[in-house]
């Protein structure tokens, strides 16, 4: 029996779905304008006609609401659709389409004659207006046809006339009532009447359910239950920067190296609060070399401090002479404070923080709690804090770091595939480190690692300092945030 995955399944049925959401949407749009346009129909076209009384002054109100009552009765609606005549009372009586649904504003005529069912359209389709200030009446009635519309508009007030002139002869006393005469003639429009207030009412109820609809069918489906942000996609900052350095046919010399970051760091513009982390994969004891060489680089025009955090480099423990100096390890741990692990590099000004006692190595000393704050605090005392680093691509916790916006500085060696740097730069980026440099080293026999100088163990001794080439810059007291640390 064939396996049946049902997280593909369930896949493929969301891809055909979505594939058929055009389809549906479109579907939905036309059914919607049918229904609008299907409002209108059967057509009505209003006609209007006035009668106005015949004097001089305003009537009375009573007067106005008196004779629009009368106009407005069912006798008064059976009376006009007589004058019609058959024909036009059975077109009349046709209805619209709310009348064929069973949708009556007044009592159902069904089962009635036609000259009984016009008459009920008629009254339900009947306006009266007063106008010139109460000195008339408009009438306005709505029929299938214009020339209907204007017949039966006619027929209305030529069955009030005939209704108010049999009333006055046949009474003996005078009439309190305002002689009325035919105003304007009938006027049809050409315009069909707009549909019902309760078909719109539907129409826009039909329009707001299917926009609602439309937003729920275009959002993606939420994921539910617990996700691991680890293997979500990244969203990198707009700010996102690469360099690539490299000589023309090979990598570059770590003096050529160390020139070119110190270019690097003097482009990104600014002088103060400058993080720099050296790390690399595959060249540890190179990026710790480089790291020192920066740093001290740096130091001639501005104040450096130079962090020694990967405890397995042989030439970072090798910055003090004292093996048991206090430095990052107790610093990190809460054992030391700021002024018991700064130390003065005896060949330049730099200050130095060596790897410490208990130095741990590799990626674990990245997730240090207190790393984070212990690197605020000297960006804001520094100008340029250089950092010597383990492998922030393998590192768990490197995101911590990317906070502080660090420009990294990862070493690959020139004979190393493109495909491997390429993953190198993604595991920073996936870390969501913003500025990065890729700097390709030249390794085999022409490396340099280290020269001569760099093999002698600096000493703090006062004789040493004086017999050294470079002369040790005079004690000076410590910034006033980190003595406060301390």
């Amino acid at each position: 029996m064939a396996h049946l995955d049902v997280s593909q399944a369930s896949t493929a049925g969301w891809g055909m779905a979505r594939a058929l959401r055009p389809t549906v949407w479109q579907a939905a749009v036309v059914v919607l304008v049918l229904a609008a346009i299907a409002s209108f129909f059967p057509l009505r076209f209003a006609a209007t006609v006035t009668l106005d009384f015949d004097v001089a002054t305003q009537p009375r109100p009573s007067a106005v609401r008196g004779v629009a009552q009368v106009i407005a009765s069912r006798e008064m609606a059976y009376d006009a659709v007589q004058r019609l005549g058959p024909a036009d009372a059975a077109q009349i009586a046709g209805g619209s389409l709310a009348a064929r649904l069973g949708v009556r504003p007044r009592a159902s005529a069904e089962g009635r004659s036609d000259v009984m069912r016009a008459a009920w359209r008629l009254m339900d389709d009947l306006v009266i207006t007063p106008v010139n200030g109460g000195r008339g009446l408009s009438l306005s009635l709505s029929a299938p046809t214009p020339a209907l519309a204007e017949r039966a508009a006619d027929a209305y007030v030529a069955a009030f006339l005939a209704l108010d002139a049999a009333a006055r002869e046949g009474a003996e006393e005078a009439q309190a009532l305002p002689t009325l005469k035919r105003g304007m003639p009938p006027e049809a429009s050409l315009v069909p009447d707009p549909p019902r207030p309760l078909a719109i009412a539907l129409l826009l109820a039909a329009a707001l359910l299917l926009f609602i609809a439309r937003r729920q069918m275009s959002s993606e489906p939420v994921a539910e239950g617990r996700v691991d942000r680890a293997e979500l996609p990244v969203e990198l900052a707009a700010t996102h920067r690469i360099a690539w350095l490299g000589g023309a046919n090979a990598g570059l010399a770590p003096d050529e190296a160390v020139e070119r970051l110190a270019a690097q760091v003097a482009a990104a513009g600014g002088c103060g609060g400058h993080l720099i982390l050296l790390t690399s994969e595959e060249l540890p004891d190179l990026s710790a070399r480089c790291a020192i060489s920066l740093a001290r680089r740096l130091s001639d025009e501005a104040r450096v401090a130079l962090v020694a955090l990967d405890g397995e480099a042989e030439s970072l423990a090798a910055l003090v002479s004292d093996p048991w100096a206090p430095g990052m390890s107790e610093l990190l741990f809460g054992v030391a404070g700021f002024g018991e692990t700064i130390h003065r590099d005896a060949r330049s000004r730099a200050h130095v923080i060596p790897p410490g006692r208990d130095a741990r190595g590799g990626p674990a000393v990245i997730g240090a709690e207190r790393l984070a704050l212990v690197l605020e605090a000297l960006r804001r005392t520094y100008d340029h804090v250089v950092v010597a680093a383990p492998d922030l691509a393998s590192a768990r916790s490197g995101h911590r770091l990317a906070a502080l916006d660090p420009l990294v500085v990862f070493l690959n060696p020139d004979a190393a595939p493109a495909t491997s740097v390429v993953e190198s730069f993604d595991a920073l980026a996936a870390k969501r480190f913003a500025r990065v440099v890729m700097l390709s080293m030249a390794t085999g026999p022409k490396e340099a690692l280290a020269d001569a100088d760099d093999k002698q163990v600096p000493s703090l001794d006062a004789e040493a300092a004086d017999a050294a080439t470079i002369p040790v810059p005079p004690p000076a007291a410590l910034p006033p945030r980190l003595a406060g640390a301390a």
